[in-house]
């Protein structure tokens, strides 16, 4: 059983494609999406991988060399490599990354970040699971009505992409308003037009491939590839334990350490496309009880 547990707090500096394989549809590389919401979303393995790979290319930053070697195997696992050998898990479990607000184009500015009953009654029950209890009830939104809970306050109809709606001032719970302090203006809508954010105004990238001889597009070449725009917020659950069957076994503070305050404490890459720059979010630490 897990000792503790945090939340990553994911803002988008970049663009970010986690891919979902080929597509059926118009686009070619459609990216991760949850079977049953189609919200967008980036799978644990993905997430659990990413931070394993930054963290063995920055470990170099530990004061403490002597904690160097093996450590990314402490924390992360091993896999089987051979009959004899079985492997090891590793001392921390990783969720998959979850959408919490994504920007859409409006006449409030240039863009507002929206979010939905749904999403927050998740990030709830989430926190909850981590020790954190919010006593107040998620607001109920239907149609197109919307609670501005920040920002200036506006005229109350707001523009969003090419669907209008209706807003009135509100606040959320106080336990989650850190969540979203990074969203300066915020709505919250109803799920319907949370989902036509989120399945209709992602970012659609043309990509073609080049003959280097003849310095033209290959013969069909041309794809298209869908990925989060810069800004969309995310998170994750993050279960720290102590290390398993290792020698020098690691307790899971000194592993939270390592991990939130020394190493990966600032920005991550996650997902595709790192020769691009894409995957590049900025993370925030919060921490269970």
């Amino acid at each position: 059983m897990f000792e503790n547990s945090s939340i990553a707090l994911m803002y988008a500096v970049t663009p970010c494609h986690a891919g979902n394989g080929s597509g059926l549809g118009i686009i070619d590389n459609p990216i991760q999406r949850e079977r049953h919401t189609q919200w967008p979303c980036i799978q644990a393995s993905g997430v659990k991988g990413s931070f394993r790979a930054n963290f063995d290319k920055c470990k170099g930053k530990l004061e403490d060399s002597s904690q160097i070697a093996d450590l990314t195997n402490k924390i992360f696992g091993t896999s089987t490599t051979g009959k004899n050998d079985s492997g090891y898990a590793g001392s921390s479990s990783f969720s998959d990354a979850k959408i919490l607000a994504f920007p859409m184009r409006s006449d409030w500015g240039a863009f507002v970040w929206i979010t939905c009953p749904s999403v927050l009654n998740r990030l709830v029950r989430d926190l909850r699971f981590i020790g954190i209890d919010v006593s107040e009830k998620i607001a109920e939104v239907t149609g197109n009505n919307a609670l501005r809970v920040k920002g200036i306050s506006a005229d109350n109809n707001i523009l969003l992409e090419d669907c209008e709606v209706n807003a009135k001032d509100s606040k959320l719970p106080k336990q989650i308003e850190e969540y979203f302090e990074n969203a300066e203006r915020l709505l919250v809508v109803s799920d319907e037009i949370f989902n036509y954010g989120v399945t209709e105004c992602t970012q659609i990238l043309p990509q073609i491939a080049i003959d280097s001889k003849t310095g033209t597009t290959k013969d069909g070449s041309l794809r298209y590839q869908e990925e989060l725009p810069s800004d969309t917020i995310m998170y994750c659950v993050i279960n720290w334990g102590n290390s398993k069957n290792v020698d020098n076994p690691l307790k899971f503070d000194t592993i939270r350490k390592f991990i939130t305050e020394d190493v990966i404490k600032n920005h991550i890459q996650i997902a595709g496309d790192e020769s691009l720059g894409r995957g590049i979010f900025e993370i925030s630490w919060k921490h269970g009880k």
